[in-house]
């Protein structure tokens, strides 16, 4: 009985010794909740217009909904604070004799500390939760689904908080100065993210088919195995779209629930974990280094060969010449040499200690050798593998810088958009079966190994003359990426570089391409976005700016299967060798037909070969095929673009002298070069496989008293006039 009396009056003279703790939470809290709110609240009212949705709305769905990851941040800090200050006892070998002297057993001190650590927090954050809560009420803004999303929110930030505040409770035991606390509570909060992050860069250094851009990111990697073991891992997947969709289903986004357990496991076992090596730590780890002798080895390992190989990383990027690999190396050893040494500094107090543990410093520098080795030499056949065809359920590709669109996915509920790149929509939504010539043209890739090589300059003007011979040779080299989606729920991606000059390679990308799965998958427009009722279309030509056309249902019907059935029928050899003429925009009809809030496709290419899209459109009101009137151009300007070379060839980029640029206003040299221009923006698609333009010269058309500069013209490769070259 007397020492539950003691259990509960050490709690209660921890809360009052550490009195500043919840006095200090108390500020910040009143800043990010109350303050906040408040300021919202006021400019919603104030300015209505400017927000999509209510105060009630706000207050559910944003601000005890998805601003619930903002606040995780204040959360995380509150319980570094809370640990170290509360278990910092045990770095004093004179406090240790005076609890240790209590008639409390250890186990009760524990628990009596890590209680009152929790109740540090948990007190001022709900009474600031509550006072929020009576200004929704007195806002009359106060709902059922209100307290609903208050109970969630304080139970989410309390699972936070625990499992963080466990972390660095753990941390405080393990170590015996407050500076190593604090170091070692970031790194066990994060360790497996970092680690994720230095993964991700050393496959994007060492493996070619690494696809960084999208799936294999430190967000994929995080979601399996042990890199998603620390709290920052577990926290960041908390608030990641549990269906990687482009789109989450909810209207508004807060967490994956799923997650939730997890956390509630991993505080429980962190806890766990903390409470023993309580009970395990000598009296006489006050005052060391590290409380475990034992884990000291282990603690370096895990610290000095991820520091050398960041250090690797660094020099790799921040120098660029024609030796990477050298320079990589020199940060390796360079960043082992340093880190190897200043860990053992800190962990002795004391500059002698360097070389204290020779055979540790041998053993960690093997280990860092041999991993140099294995991810130089591709030992695990990261590039080479490809997955058997039994083990294949669909496969998605993606072939880049051809027709390389950023679409746009309508968001309605925000009244915005979201954009995703060519290559994310395609590797989510493409699933292709039955086409040999995917796994085929994969294979092939995977043994051929291509690469691009890396730019080298000097002084910003000269290149490497090795380095611009080896681009001549890889004029036709082209990137391609797979998400190959296997039977057992899996999805491995690569990127491929491939030789479109190569018959075999290219005779299997035609098949790819003309392949109808691949085009369903390629483009918004014919996925869900097909059946939307549009209603507007956006047209363009080589001079037209920009014209909207009004469309009824029976118009839009066949305006849209005119172009679905046309671009079905497209070729490989079509895209890459005809430069198309004009674009089109299918748009639904919001009462706005601003493009940034009311953008349901994104911009679609118009060939010569859409004969029946073509004459659809001169019907409805708009002519692909018209020409620009000579009356409509008062003047043309030239600009001679001395550095740049023909369209496709790598080039310096200057500044253009304005001495460099001529107006023409000869009505005879203006139809001379009307007649052998073309718009820049309708080329660029397919400006990597064929060459149109001369780009040496950027053209504008002057209209009356302004040059527009909307849209920037290009010369036909051999079809400059004489007069532009003598004019020079």
């Amino acid at each position: 009985m007397i020492s539950k009396k003691l259990f509960f009056k050490l709690i209660k003279q921890d809360l009052k010794k550490r009195i500043w703790c919840p006095l200090i939470f108390s500020i910040v809290y009143f800043l990010v909740l109350e303050v906040n709110m408040l300021r919202v609240i006021e400019n919603i009212t104030a300015f209505p217009n400017r927000y999509t949705y209510t105060i009630s709305t706000y207050i559910n769905d944003y601000f005890f909904g998805t601003y619930i990851a903002a606040i995780a941040i204040v959360v995380c800090f509150t319980a570094f604070v809370c640990a170290i200050s509360g278990f910092s006892y045990l770095h004093s070998k004179v406090q240790l004799d005076i609890y240790h002297s209590l008639p409390v057993s250890r186990s009760q001190l524990f628990w009596s500390r890590y209680v009152s650590g929790i109740l540090l927090f948990l007190i001022p954050f709900v009474v600031h939760v509550l006072i929020c809560a009576g200004i929704v009420i007195a806002r009359g803004e106060f709902y059922t689904n209100t307290i609903v999303a208050i109970l969630n929110y304080v139970g989410v930030e309390l699972i936070i908080f625990v499992l963080t505040y466990s972390v660095s409770v753990l941390a405080v035991i393990l170590t015996g100065y407050i500076i190593l606390s604090i170091l070692g509570s970031i790194i066990l909060f994060s360790y497996s993210f970092i680690i994720a992050v230095l993964v991700n860069a050393l496959f994007d250094r060492f493996f070619h088919t690494f696809a960084l851009y999208y799936a294999s990111s430190a967000e994929y990697i995080l979601t399996d195995g042990i890199l998603g073991i620390s709290p920052l891992a577990m926290i960041k997947r908390l608030f990641t779209d549990p269906n990687e969709t482009i789109i989450a289903d909810e209207r508004f986004y807060k967490y994956n629930p799923d997650c939730i357990w997890v956390l509630v496991v991993a505080a429980i076992v962190y806890t766990v974990i903390a409470y023993i090596a309580y009970l395990k730590r000598a009296s006489e780890a006050a005052g060391k280094a590290i409380a475990f002798s034992a884990a000291e080895p282990v603690i370096k390992t895990l610290i000095v060969i991820p520091a050398a190989f960041f250090s690797g990383i660094f020099f790799n990027l921040l120098l660029i010449n024609n030796n990477p690999d050298g320079w990589f190396m020199f940060g390796l050893v360079f960043g082992y040499i340093i880190f190897a040494c200043l860990i053992e500094i800190i962990f002795r107090m004391d500059i002698r200690g360097i070389w204290m543990h020779k055979k540790q410093f041998v053993f960690n520098a093997i280990c860092t050798a041999l991993m140099f080795i294995i991810l130089k030499n591709d030992v695990l056949g990261y590039n080479t593998y490809v997955p058997a065809d039994s083990q294949i359920q669909s496969c998605a590709v993606s072939i880049e810088s051809l027709m390389p669109l950023e679409y746009i996915v309508d968001l309605p509920e925000y009244k915005g958009v979201y954009y995703v790149s060519a290559n994310e929509y395609r590797m989510r939504t493409m699933e292709m079966q039955g086409n040999p010539s995917v796994m085929e043209l994969a294979r092939l890739a995977a043994k051929n190994g291509l690469r691009y090589t890396q730019y080298h300059y000097y002084d910003g003007i000269e290149q490497d003359p090795e380095y611009c011979a080896t681009m001549e040779r890889e004029q036709s080299y082209r990137g391609i990426s797979f998400a190959y989606k296997l039977k057992d729920g899996k999805t491995v991606y690569r990127r491929y570089v491939i030789d479109i000059a190569d018959t075999n390679t290219l005779k299997l990308l035609m098949n790819i391409f003309n392949d109808p799965s691949y085009k369903i998958g390629s483009i918004p427009l014919f996925g869900d976005g097909w059946d939307k009722e549009y209603n507007i279309v956006i047209c363009t030509n080589n001079w037209d700016t920009s014209t909207t056309i009004e469309l009824s249902a029976k118009q839009r019907s066949a305006l849209l299967d005119a172009y679905q059935s046309e671009y079905m029928a497209l070729t490989l050899r079509t895209v890459m060798d005809t430069c198309p003429i004009g674009t089109v925009r299918f748009l639904c009809d919001r009462n706005s037909t601003d493009t940034m809030y009311n953008s349901d496709t994104d911009t679609m290419l118009v060939y010569p070969q859409f004969e029946k899209t073509i004459a659809l459109l001169k019907e409805y009101g708009f002519d692909m095929e018209a020409t620009i009137h000579l009356d409509e151009v008062s003047g043309i300007c030239v600009t001679k673009n001395e550095n740049r070379a023909v369209a496709g060839q790598s080039s310096t980029e200057t500044t253009i002298p304005e001495d460099l640029t001529i107006e023409y206003t000869d009505k005879e040299e203006i139809q001379q070069i009307l007649n052998c221009i073309l718009r820049g923006d309708l080329y660029w698609p397919i400006q990597n496989y064929t060459n149109f333009y001369d780009t040496r010269y950027d053209v504008y058309l002057k209209h009356e008293d302004y040059v527009s500069d909307l849209y920037k013209y290009y010369f036909k490769i051999g079809e400059i006039p004489e007069f532009i070259v003598s004019d020079e």
